[in-house]
């Protein structure tokens, strides 16, 4: 797994399935039906002045970043390493910290030069907790429960979240709000939009790791499409469907599509259904309840009974990354944007290995469908509670460093270590860890704080290109979740349980056990166990804004 991301892991932890990877349980808003509620207003929400927004200009891209969204893109490592942090955070003082790891834990700080080289560059002596993703939740609920917070940890959506910030941790407009945030002006590197994810109880409770607009890849192997004879860019169901056809030949054990989920994303694109909710007029319908849903399912089922997807698509254990880069399915139809590195890697060993992306253009064809914008974060950083101004200072300097925006030394050493031990540099200036790099700075500091992504791809070039045209492409043309800012107790609390119910009807459905028409009793149950009252929260946040 790339390190950027995690994506799936952690959606899962957030909420699950389909509403946790449309962003549904974005961490702030109102509170309607849990701790906080008065507080917690989308009016005092409303009302809170976002930090100022101050692009870094150290470096400057080979391809602009743009307003919609699209990625800064480099085709080459920046020759100069600018500093960003002038000096060091930190004077000798501790700050204990916790986040969730996708790796094996690195050595301490006792046997990683890497880690000892970060406490003397920060000035600071960071003690940190790194938990198992797949154990983060339970982490964090026993650390709540026990009162053994560290200074400052990876904040996961949980029950009464709006209350929970207001006891336990701290909130930090006086250091971040408007033009308070260019004492770190890392930090306020990060899109104003970004900010809104942080903002509680009329106020601001965290720094939030951001992610981009684009959030999502549908990746193809390019190579198979073209030995295949077949065109990239299909551009209505009937063309996917033969596409997807000539891709497949199971006595070669090989299939267009792999996990189901990614193949229902990318059908619902298709058909243009809403990215989680559909808002008119302060009013929300969710996807499961459109005929776009139910024409995505259907579409669904027919390319199940085309045999063009895995005959395993339905586990959630299916290795789906593996067997796209062993070329058993070509085609990953949707997958983290971040993931284009980890993809690159795994296939340099393969000649053959050629990654493409793939644009979603509508079911009937001709134009491309509305790209399902990313919420712009990833999870959110909190500080506990305290009242000293300087620790909580500290802290803030010491994510500030963190936060240092690509190709500056601190950016540098934070993802390759020292040269010469963490890292080589190659002919063309491009940093690569070494075997002891790589197990050294797994260190997972990222998630407590990190700069906004940029395009790279290290040894080639033309990548950056392609990435910037195909960002450039799909969000031209976005649908944006109206939730994405809000907080639900209910999605918190239920929506993993009814949602995997949920999918579980829809799976038996697309395998031709059961009719189309019993979607409608799902969507019932979905409603009744917990979707009419996140309808009602959301609702209820969006009239009074």
């Amino acid at each position: 797994m790339d390190r950027s991301i995690g994506r799936r892991s952690f959606l899962a932890a957030a909420g699950g399935g389909a509403a946790a990877l449309l962003g549904v349980g974005s961490v702030a808003g109102c509170n309607s039906s849990g701790g906080g509620a008065q507080a917690n207003s989308a009016e005092s929400n409303t009302k809170v002045k976002l930090p100022a927004y101050l692009p870094y200009t150290g470096i400057t891209p080979d391809l602009a970043a743009t307003a919609a969204g699209v990625e800064a893109a480099f085709r080459h490592f920046p020759e100069e390493r600018p500093k960003s942090v002038p000096d060091k955070p930190g004077s000798g003082e501790t700050v204990s910290g916790m986040s969730n790891i996708f790796y094996a834990v690195p050595p301490g700080l006792d046997r990683n030069s890497y880690w000892s080289g970060l406490n003397d560059r920060l000035g600071i002596d960071l003690k940190l907790q790194m938990v198992a993703a797949a154990d983060y939740e339970q982490k964090f609920a026993t650390t709540i429960a026990g009162n053994e917070l560290p200074d400052v940890l990876q904040l996961r959506p949980v029950a009464n979240l709006p209350s929970l910030l207001d006891k336990r941790f701290t909130r930090l407009d006086e250091h971040l709000a408007g033009d308070a945030i260019k004492k770190y002006p890392n930090l306020a590197n990060i899109p104003t939009r970004t900010w809104k994810s942080a903002v509680f109880n009329g106020g601001i409770y965290g720094v939030p790791i951001p992610r981009g607009a684009v959030q999502l890849y549908s990746f193809i192997r390019q190579d198979l499409f073209e030995a295949a004879g077949v065109s990239p860019e299909p551009k209505s169901l009937a063309e996917l469907t033969e596409t997807a056809k000539a891709l497949t030949d199971p006595k070669s054990r090989r299939w267009a599509f792999g996990y189901w989920i990614h193949v229902r994303d990318f059908l619902q694109m298709m058909n243009q259904s809403p990215n989680g909710w559909r808002e008119e007029g302060g009013r929300l319908t969710h996807q499961y309840e459109t005929q776009e849903y139910k024409q995505g399912i259907s579409d669904l089922a027919q390319l199940w009974a085309a045999g063009v997807l895995h005959p395993d698509a339905f586990s959630d254990q299916l290795p789906f990354k593996n067997l796209f880069n062993a070329g058993t399915i070509a085609i990953n139809a949707i997958d983290g944007y971040l993931g284009w590195n980890a993809y690159i890697q795994s296939g340099a060993s393969n000649p053959k290995f050629k990654l493409g992306l793939m644009p979603i253009y509508t079911r009937t064809g001709g134009t491309l469908a509305p790209w399902w914008q990313g919420s712009g974060t990833y999870s959110m950083t909190a500080l506990k509670q305290q009242s000293d101004p300087k620790k909580i200072e500290l802290i803030l300097r010491m994510l500030n460093w963190l936060a240092a925006p690509f190709g500056t030394e601190e950016y540098v050493y934070r993802l390759f270590g020292k040269e010469g031990v963490d890292h080589t540099v190659n002919a063309s200036g491009d940093p690569t860890l070494t075997a002891s790099g790589l197990t050294n700075t797994a260190l997972p500091i990222r998630y407590l704080a990190d700069a906004p992504a940029v395009i790279y791809q290290p040894g080639r070039p033309q990548d950056a290109d392609v990435q910037h045209a195909y960002q450039t492409k799909v969000l031209a043309k976005v649908a944006v979740n109206p939730t994405v800012g809000l907080f639900s107790n209910t999605n918190a609390t239920k929506n993993a349980t009814i949602d995997k119910a949920f999918g579980n009807g829809v799976k038996e459905i697309v395998q031709g056990r059961k009719p189309i028409a019993t979607l409608d009793d799902l969507v019932k149950s979905w409603r009744s166990g917990g979707g009419d009252a996140m309808r009602s929260e959301y609702e209820a946040q969006l009239q009074s804004r």
